[in-house]
């Protein structure tokens, strides 16, 4: 079951002239009569006929064929509330999901909410009543935005509207998880634009890149993927929880995104040791990746984010895993280019207080004006 993070609020339709065109709709309207062809029309004019107009603009917005769209809407206004209903019985949806631009920005103009064509509530129950999101086979089906153009999620983005930071409630196993778009559109594996789609997401200065999941390791989150997972016990868990917390640029790095995390370290606002409680895992899934021979080219990136967050210093002082501190050391020491993982014999044999100790001695060899928090 999925639950989505609020429904669609009837009076924005409401709030637009639908007996006539806006200015803006008609312009569109003008310029792009010709982006269905004649037959097309034809036959979708006869739809409206013989089906009725809720039908007829299904069938236009599939089409692209705003000149029959604007014709509807105008003598049948309610019809545009079909943009207010979720899954694919909604036509700006329609227009997203077959590429059709022209259609979605005329649907815009006319009231349609860019948040229902972006959000999660389309997806439908799937195989042993999950989320299609997350099926066993790892592929979806009903639609996502990580099977968007650039083009048509250019439009969405473009909209001041458009809430690009919306929670997105996805069952997972027994419990919830709770996804923005940009996690959404990571999640989406085998989708054939995830990268470029989540890479446009990220570029958004209105998306909040410090977010997190949290996941279940034997829930449909992680059974989906076929991608191997550092072992259960190896992430950090608060105490009495089941959950697996990671940020999004763990996620990026998971679930083998490097469009997406690329673009994340080029945000001067990401921080590596935000949200709290996610810094062990992200040292945990990079070095699982390292071990394959991945994700060598985002060690330097990420290396002066993590050195340069007050945060992330924090938590790794402060926390009791001794083996997060020698992974941090072992990070702080590496060259990336040689794409080797050197072990340092002698940080077996160190406690936690000497970890620390040596820490602060390799952060020392690095420009910091901020002073490295000591423990409490």
């Amino acid at each position: 079951m999925i639950a989505t993070g609020g429904a669609p609020n009837s009076h924005i339709l409401e709030n637009h002239s639908l007996l006539g065109r806006s200015n803006s709709a008609q312009g569109q309207q003008n310029s792009e009569t010709r982006t269905c062809s004649w037959a097309q029309h034809k036959v979708n004019k006869l739809h409206l006929k013989l089906r009725g107009p809720d039908s007829a603009l299904m069938k236009a917005a599939k089409h692209n064929d705003t000149k029959l769209i604007s014709y509807i809407i105008d003598r049948h206004p309610t019809s545009l509330q079909l943009c207010l209903k979720q899954k694919n019985r909604n036509p700006a949806i329609q227009a997203a999901v077959h590429g059709k631009t022209e259609a979605l920005q005329l649907l815009i103009n006319y009231g349609a909410l860019p948040d229902t064509v972006l959000a999660s509530e389309s997806y439908e129950k799937g195989e042993g009543n999950l989320p299609r999101l997350f099926v066993r086979s790892g592929r979806h089906s009903s639609y996502s935005p990580a099977d968007f153009t650039s083009k048509i999620m250019k439009v969405l983005l473009e909209n001041n509207d458009t809430n690009v930071n919306s929670v997105n409630c996805i069952q997972d196993f027994t419990g919830s998880m709770y996804m923005t778009p940009t996690e959404l559109v990571n999640s989406q594996v085998g989708a054939k634009n995830r990268g470029v789609i989540s890479e446009l997401l990220a570029s958004d200065p209105r998306t909040r890149v410090n977010t997190k999941i949290g996941f279940e390791y034997s829930g449909p989150f992680k059974s989906s993927f076929h991608i191997k997972f550092p072992p259960e016990f190896s992430f950090y868990k608060k105490t009495g929880e089941r959950k697996i917390p990671v940020s999004l640029i763990g996620q990026a790095i998971l679930l083998n995104n490097p469009h997406l995390a690329l673009t994340l370290l080029d945000r001067p606002d990401l921080d590596p040791g935000k949200p709290d409680g996610t810094v062990e895992n992200l040292l945990i899934i990079f070095f699982n990746k390292l071990a394959k021979g991945l994700f060598y080219n985002l060690g330097d990136p990420l290396r002066k984010k993590m050195i340069a967050s007050e945060e992330f210093r924090r938590q790794i002082l402060n926390c009791d895993s001794l083996l997060a501190k020698r992974r941090f050391i072992l990070l702080l020491s590496m060259d990336f280019k040689s794409r080797n993982i050197q072990h340092i014999e002698e940080l077996i044999w160190l406690n936690r207080d000497e970890l620390n100790t040596r820490i602060r001695h390799e952060l020392s060899q690095y420009d910091i004006r901020e002073s490295v928090e000591r423990e409490v």
